[in-house]
């Protein structure tokens, strides 16, 4: 029974991971736009942005992640470019960029997510066994 877990718990750890990663990253900057803030905020910061990553992409990826596996995406390429995809367009989304339109605030903020999107992604896709080095065999 336990072997037969061993691929979903793999796939949870990986998301987990993906998740820390983008609430530490926001976390850090975040504390760094904060004057004053030290250690302590830090971990706290991290821990709710963490909190934040996770609501924001339980359900894309519980759609996509799935569909992925289903499909036996084992290329890094695209896990990247989902949570590249999902990270921008969550981005823009939750910072209001959509009312008041600044050009040049809305490429940046894409394009910066974007990057640390592709980073999660690549986190997920070592831990959840998808690498040739990493995976176990089947």
């Amino acid at each position: 029974m336990l072997l037969g877990l061993r691929k979903p718990i793999r796939l949870l750890w990986g998301y987990l991971a993906a998740c820390a990663l983008m609430g530490f990253v926001l976390a850090c900057v975040a504390a760094y736009t904060l004057p004053g803030s030290g250690a302590p905020e830090l971990f706290v910061l991290t821990i709710e942005m963490t909190k934040a990553a996770m609501i924001v992409s339980i359900l894309p990826s519980l759609i996509v992640i799935p569909i992925m596996e289903w499909r036996g995406v084992r290329r890094w390429f695209g896990y990247a470019i989902y949570g590249a995809v999902l990270s921008a367009v969550a981005s823009i989304l939750i910072s209001g960029s959509m009312e008041k339109p600044q050009t040049l605030n809305l490429i940046t903020i894409a394009v910066c997510f974007a990057f640390l999107g592709a980073a999660c992604a690549t986190v997920y896709w070592l831990i959840a066994g998808r690498h040739p080095i990493l995976s176990e065999p089947e």
